[in-house]
């Protein structure tokens, strides 16, 4: 027994740096094999018109087939390129354009080729003239206070309008800014909370991004 523990920790620090040397060497040449990867980029729109703004949904990401050596394709996802559409000089209107290899930001990514796009083959968005409106909110609230309280009164907002920016034709829908609810649940006070706005259309913002809520309660005379 104490010759196997002998043979097992004697010279023990020795013993570990070159078990770690060994392992090192182990993924030095396994990641200079040849290698597959299939890799989404995610898609930037860049330089839209301060007078426009995007409409609909945007593409999230375009996928290609690549090759490399696993040490090369590791470095590209832990570097995490950004695939850049600029739309410098469009104007409102729909706008498509073809992606190929050579779109794809693979410059600092030595060594690593497409071996093909897998999709989507082109990018397609859709611009429209940015507007502001200044627009009122609705505030509600969920649940129920404490036994033997209840909402008494209105509810109150501060302020009571925001501005909303965004897409003419989706602010054009809008008559008011839905705000997210103020949970009530088992309060015995008055509640006061800051919401957002509650599924407000895409590329849409409000000024201020929040609005303070006050739902007053009140105790029930018996």
């Amino acid at each position: 027994m104490s010759v196997l523990r002998g043979l097992l920790f004697d010279n023990l620090g020795l013993k570990l740096t070159a078990l770690l040397l060994a392992v090192v060497v182990y993924l030095h040449v396994y990641t200079e094999r040849p290698a597959h990867l299939k890799y989404s980029f995610p898609v930037q729109i860049t330089d839209v018109d301060s007078t426009l703004c995007l409409l609909g949904p945007a593409p999230g990401a375009v996928t290609a087939e690549l090759r490399g050596t696993g040490k090369q394709l590791i470095r590209l996802r832990l570097g995490e390129p950004v695939l850049k559409i600029s739309l410098a000089g469009v104007a409102k209107g729909r706008f498509e354009r073809a992606i190929t290899a050579d779109d794809l930001p693979l410059r600092m990514s030595e060594g690593v080729e497409v071996e093909r796009m897998v999709s989507p083959r082109t990018i397609e968005v859709q611009l429209d003239r940015k507007v502001r409106r200044w627009l009122p909110v609705a505030a509600r609230f969920e649940g129920a206070p404490a036994e033997g309280f209840a909402v008494g009164g209105p509810l109150s907002t501060r302020p009571d309008h925001v501005t909303v920016t965004g897409p003419e034709t989706a602010v054009a829908k809008l008559d008011s800014v839905q705000l997210a609810p103020v949970h009530v649940d088992a309060h015995r006070d008055t509640v006061r909370a800051q919401v957002s706005p509650r599924m407000l259309p895409e590329w849409c913002a409000t000024d201020p991004p929040a609005v303070t809520v006050r739902v007053p309660i009140h105790h029930l005379e018996r």
